[in-house]
């Protein structure tokens, strides 16, 4: 009597596997995502720099404003969060909810600032702060564009027939998009009292 052949591999065979592009496909979603990371830690590293900028401008009112002071401790403190959830590669949505906290932190600390010292209209630092941090907010939003693109296929290829049978053999499972609430589409702008708001060309 010949021995029968296991299901598994048998199915394996037929489906002709999938295998090596599920793992490619893998990868891009990794790649993507890493870049989502790298983009996030690029402004977290400007952040610093732009509250220094605005301490150096609070030192000539000789005063400290109680809403300046909060406002950079809420940025630093949400700052913080999207480092720990970049460093311990948490979920997408994990990332996505500590993302979208420091860019809301972010904008309530630039409007507070700016009304408490109109002098940083004239700081040309700020300003430039201000357009890189804009520019880095429009590479974060083309990252997660192109991590959700690659989420997409990789999630409706191990769907598919005959992959759907690799997919589950090795355990392969679905991919979380990132996602953020329409509040976290417009980068933060200052907006200077009489001019149009701060934007990179």
């Amino acid at each position: 009597m010949r021995p029968r052949v296991g299901w598994v591999p048998l199915l394996l065979l037929l489906a002709g596997c999938g295998y090596n592009r599920i793992q490619a496909l893998d990868e891009r979603v990794k790649q993507t995502r890493g870049n989502i990371d790298t983009e996030l830690l690029r402004r977290n590293d400007l952040i610093p720099n732009l509250v220094a900028t605005v301490q150096g401008a609070a030192e000539f009112e000789k005063q400290t404003y109680t809403q300046v002071a909060q406002a950079r401790a809420g940025l630093t403190g949400a700052a913080n969060r999207v480092a720990a959830a970049v460093k311990s590669g948490a979920d997408a949505d994990e990332l996505s909810q500590a993302n979208s906290a420091l860019t809301d932190q972010l904008r309530n600390f630039i409007n507070v600032s700016v009304e408490a010292y109109p002098q940083l209209r004239a700081n040309q630092n700020f300003v430039g702060l201000q357009d890189e941090l804009t520019e880095t907010e429009n590479r974060i939003a083309v990252s997660r564009q192109d991590y959700n693109e690659a989420v997409a296929q990789y999630n409706t290829f191990i769907r598919q027939f005959p992959q759907v049978l690799t997919a589950k053999v090795i355990g392969a499972q679905p991919a979380k998009p990132f996602t953020a609430p329409a509040s976290a589409a417009t980068p933060p702008r200052v907006q200077f009292p009489g001019s149009a708001p701060s934007t990179t060309p």
